[in-house]
């Protein structure tokens, strides 16, 4: 039996490379991703000893979707694909300092990326009658959890939602599933950034009293990416230690 392939665009470090050791230890055969040949990139792919890798900017069609669209043509079907890549830029405290340009570049990157990714395997999806496809959105996608400092990349995150949610009423009668996931605040290389005055307060502001962990990103990411999850579809779920109940 032939392995199923992962596509994992942002998978160097983070998030993204948790999906892909946990991909590796199920038995998935890896493409990792990076924008560029980074040094963490190069590090993941010895790390996990994984041989398939892309390196292209999301935000470029005509950079995105012709290597993908090769991957496809010259190695077989990507059967699940993880829309994981995202940045934010803009971080305000007042509306009067949005910097356009900082904006443009998240919707690029966030909602145009995620889309050209998607628009690159779904041809080969449609052809096998089945695909799987996971993006990984943000707990500022909700309008209750939306807040001015985040305020232009919450506004991606949210149309991360509702793109899946299209996707999967549009593509769900040719056997492809899209579901979303939201995580709240994980241990990741922004957590480092943190005062610990702003890590207390964020970690208080959970019910689970801590921040989450890549790792548990991926798990939810692998449930979706198996069969277990076959009854699952247009979803967004959140993985945020109850930070949204707490009311935070």
């Amino acid at each position: 039996m032939n392995k199923k392939t992962i596509l994992i665009t942002g998978s160097s470090r983070g998030i993204g490379k948790a999906i892909a050791k946990l991909a590796v230890n199920s038995g998935y055969r890896v493409i990792l991703h990076g924008k560029t040949d980074s040094p963490e990139l190069k590090e993941t792919e010895k790390e996990l000893s994984i041989k398939d890798k892309l390196v292209f900017d999301i935000s470029d069609k005509n950079e995105c979707i012709p290597q993908i669209e090769s991957w496809i043509e010259n190695n077989g079907r990507i059967d699940v694909l993880v829309n994981n890549a995202g940045i934010a830029k803009n971080f305000l405290k007042d509306i009067q300092y949005v910097d356009n340009n900082k904006a443009i570049e998240e919707f690029n990157t966030n909602v145009i990326g995620t889309l050209n990714c998607i628009q690159a395997v779904l041809p080969s999806m449609k052809e096998n009658q089945e695909g799987n496809i996971i993006n990984i959105a943000s707990i500022k996608g909700y309008p209750e959890l939306s807040t001015l400092s985040t305020l232009t990349y919450a506004t991606t995150k949210a149309g991360v939602i509702s793109l899946t949610k299209s996707i999967a009423k549009a593509y769900a009668n040719q056997g492809i599933r899209c579901n979303s996931i939201s995580p709240g605040y994980i241990e990741t290389d922004q957590v480092k950034d943190w005062n610990s005055e702003t890590f207390d307060r964020i970690k208080n502001g959970t019910l689970a009293g801590r921040i989450g962990k890549p790792e548990e990103v991926a798990n939810m990411v692998m449930f979706l990416a198996s069969e277990q999850s076959s009854y699952i579809n247009g979803e967004d779920i959140l993985i945020d230690g109850g930070y949204r109940l707490k009311g935070k």
